[in-house]
């Protein structure tokens, strides 16, 4: 949004922030002669929630549509609605050099579609497949290599990833003539550093750009004439067995192609360079799936709550996602006592609702600032803030150090300890937007924050995630009965019971990625978390005896369990032989002949 906002003042021959400004997470430019301003679906979203009738805005343009992310998809549905029911008057408009017209004049029959070539150059598409898949990366490092010696203008390399990028950087560094500058681009970069790709070079300068799909869609990156696209991007997939949304690696659709293509021909012919072949091309999707069915529904299901309606299908979405994702997400915010039964904000809901984070970690965040009132837990607030910003970005722990070491307690110190390091301060800014919320101030003397106090704060974002160590080591059993386990050479193996933050699943088990440890008596305590009483009975098949227990439990873990004394009940005695026999089969109450027969 900043660099899209920045080169179209530049156009009209203004700063930024004038008559064109922008709006991100952590920044903005506007001012009161602003008429266009540039933000993300995300910040519209929260925009038009405190201001439904959108008052001083009469045009609102969602660029690049055809991407179809979650919060596009939302943001839109709130646009349509604001515009069905209070401005008539309010434009909408949806833009895309690759849109699904024909899909979209379905689903929007009164809308009115134009269409425009624009300006562009012809481009050659030549392909070069690599032959063995795991070893693209080496190939586009090859075809890399060619073009800085036989191409004689910019390069612009689409990859899916980070990690990817590092990867081509470090070949390359070492092998680029001096006439060639190396530039990443990736959204976690500043501003700054992102328009030093996008800007064109002095003259005689080249550049090569290593860049995710960020570079896709928007933005002009000067002097490109030749892109060179691995096929290939990273998209965010909701897995329900660890909550977490998992990157995974997948090929791109025709429509991205073509956008990917598209930046060599935007000031010039051009080339474009495809790592897989016109038959791999012809067999892709016209368009990427829609984020709505694949991605974690809890953020928008916070926001349509605080809308005011009961389901999705009362807002006028392009798409709704399968029936049963949408209600177990309505069941998981009840759950985290955010949402009543009948789907209203509780008022620990209205609360979180607004938060920049997720709705698990903006109720971290306010129960924690009651805690910290309640119980003179001096920083817990701030604590729960910069949890909630490591939280949400990628681990500051890298390769082995990350796998033997999943203590977030660790990690919290690594923040506090270089705090004045610039590569950390976007977790500051986002802890300081967090406490600002809640009309906290930031603590000046990190070195005071209660860490040990971590895992109680996973248990206010994760309660299912509490668990109990096992008889063997490393294993744990998790509140919603899922098994947990931790590496053996990780000092949290050996815990009593840990809160996980992260899984990933490793083997068809769940590995804990980050995790801290927890006291549950404290947990008991301050009511964060409910004990039941329940009587469990048991039968031994080798003694041929009923035997009782008496069981403190939390969920699926047992707290602490004594003999029990009490007379069983029929209804308790019936319940045990059903469940022998669902284990065991009818088998199991060896029939007699007369039986068999009888039951045939």
């Amino acid at each position: 949004s900043g660099i899209i906002a920045c080169f179209l003042a530049k156009q009209i021959g203004q700063p930024v922030g004038k008559t064109v400004g922008y709006r991100l997470k952590n920044e903005s430019r506007v001012s009161e002669n602003t008429q266009l301003e540039v933000i993300t679906e995300g910040i519209f979203t929260q925009i038009i929630q405190h201001d439904p009738e959108l008052e001083n805005c009469a045009l609102v343009i969602f660029d690049e549509f055809h991407e179809r992310s979650l919060h596009a998809d939302l943001a839109f549905a709130l646009a349509r609605d604001t515009q069905q029911g209070l401005r008539d008057d309010l434009k909408i408009l949806l833009m895309s050099a690759t849109l699904a017209t024909a899909e979209l004049l379905k689903q929007l029959p009164d809308a009115v579609s134009l269409a425009s070539e624009g300006r562009s150059f012809p481009i050659d598409v030549s392909y070069s497949p690599v032959k063995n898949s795991r070893l693209w990366r080496e190939h586009a490092v090859n075809i890399c290599k060619n073009a800085i010696n036989s191409h004689q203008g910019s390069i612009l390399v689409f990859l899916p990833g980070i990690a990817d990028i590092r990867f081509l950087a470090e070949k390359l560094g070492e092998l680029l003539p001096k006439h060639f500058l190396l530039c990443p681009l990736y959204g976690n970069l500043t501003l700054a550093e992102q328009q030093q790709a996008i800007s064109p070079t002095e003259q005689g300068l080249h550049k090569i750009v290593l860049a995710t799909n960020i570079a896709e869609t928007s933005l002009t990156i000067e002097g490109i004439d030749l892109v060179i696209d691995c096929g290939l991007e990273k998209v965010a997939i909701y897995d329900r067995q660890t909550l977490t949304n998992q990157l995974q690696q997948r090929n791109i659709s025709k429509a991205s192609a073509i956008q990917r293509m598209g930046r060599a021909g935007r000031m010039m012919a051009g080339k474009c360079i495809r790592l897989y072949s016109d038959e791999d091309f012809q067999r892709r999707n016209e368009q990427s799936a829609s984020e709505i069915q694949q991605a974690d529904l809890l953020p928008m299901v916070i926001e349509v709550a605080r809308w005011g309606v009961k389901q999705f299908n009362e807002l006028p979405l392009i798409e709704l996602p399968a029936k049963l994702l949408e209600t177990q997400a309505w069941q998981e915010l009840q759950k985290l006592q955010i949402l009543d039964d009948k789907r209203n904000l509780t008022p620990l809901g209205k609360n979180v609702a607004g938060f920049a984070c997720h709705p698990r970690f903006a109720k971290m965040i306010v129960r924690a600032s009651a805690l910290e009132k309640k119980h003179q837990y001096l920083g817990l607030t701030n604590l729960a803030a910069l949890l909630a910003s490591l939280l949400e970005d990628r681990d500051i722990f890298r390769g082995e150090r990350a796998f033997t070491d999943c203590d977030l307690r660790h990690r919290l110190s690594e923040l506090i300890q270089q705090s004045n390091s610039k590569k950390y301060q976007s977790f500051f800014l986002q802890t300081k937007k967090h406490l600002q919320r809640i009309n906290e101030v930031s603590v000046s003397n990190l070195s005071s924050l209660p860490v040990e106090l971590t895992g109680l704060l996973l248990a206010l974002a994760y309660p299912e995630r509490i668990a109990k160590q096992r008889a063997q080591y490393g294993h744990f059993l998790a509140e919603n009965g899922k098994g947990l386990m931790i590496n053996e050479q990780d000092a949290l193996a050996s815990e009593d019971y840990i809160v996980a933050a992260n899984l990933a699943e490793y083997q068809q088990k769940l590995q804990v990625r980050l995790a801290a440890p927890v006291d549950i008596k404290q947990l008991i305590n301050l009511g964060i978390i409910a004990e039941k009483q329940i009587k469990q009975l048991n039968y031994d098949s080798k003694t041929q005896r009923i035997s009782a227990k008496q069981q403190t439990v939390f969920g699926a873990i047992v707290l602490s369990e004594k003999p029990s004394n009490e007379q069983i009940s029929d209804e308790a005695l019936a319940t045990l032989w059903q469940q022998q026999i669902e284990r065991n089969g009818l088998s199991y109450l060896h029939w007699s002949e007369a039986d068999q027969k009888l039951l045939s």
